[in-house]
């Protein structure tokens, strides 16, 4: 770390610190500075981010960060952090995820327990019947059916004749300069 010396009465100290590692244990020294800071983002997926912390002057530190997904899938982690340790719980839809104590951390999971796949059922072989012997037909006659149908009335559409006027067109021709043109220039050796 370097201390730059203020050239005016009105100019505050400054701490430079270079990339050696020099003078870094002053630092353990410095009493512990209190700070909060938070942010919440939403990319152009739809994915949410969010984090936000505060420390004491004790250095004990309260906070939390989520993760949320265009599906809904969240986790949302809310900890502290004090002279006893890292303290977490986790809440969370994750899809396998349970309510449990893992690694000193509570899990609250709203997940939703899929049911397990029923065992497939194995076909049995079916007993073979005798075949169905054909009769000849011997008596047909007709039936009178009642049935109507609606009746929709066609009619054709009047048609206007439009006579056409005969177009008068001509060819026009136009004389183009063809050595105004670079492709039509042959190389010079």
């Amino acid at each position: 770390m370097m201390v730059v010396k203020p050239t005016s009465s009105t100019d505050d100290w400054l701490l430079c610190e270079h990339g050696t590692g020099e003078g870094l244990g002053a630092r353990d020294n410095m009493p512990p500075q209190p700070y909060s800071f938070s942010f919440d983002n939403t990319d152009e997926f739809g994915t949410r981010l969010t984090r936000e912390e505060t420390s004491d002057a004790n250095n004990f530190k309260v906070g939390s960060y989520s993760y949320v997904d265009a599906t809904g899938v969240t986790r949302t982690v809310r900890y502290t952090a004090d002279a006893d340790g890292f303290h977490a719980t986790v809440e969370t839809n994750e899809p396998g995820t349970k309510t449990s104590g893992a690694a000193d951390a509570l899990y609250s999971s709203s997940a939703v327990e899929v049911a397990p796949v029923p065992t497939p059922v194995v076909a049995k072989p079916v007993a073979v019947v005798a075949p169905v012997k054909s009769v000849p037909v011997t008596a047909v006659r007709p039936v009178p059916v009642a049935a109507s149908y609606p009746t929709h009335a066609v009619q054709a559409v009047p048609i206007a004749t439009v006579a056409a006027r005969p177009v008068a067109f001509a060819h026009r021709v136009v004389p183009v300069p063809v050595g105004a043109y670079p492709f039509g220039k042959a190389k010079s050796a």
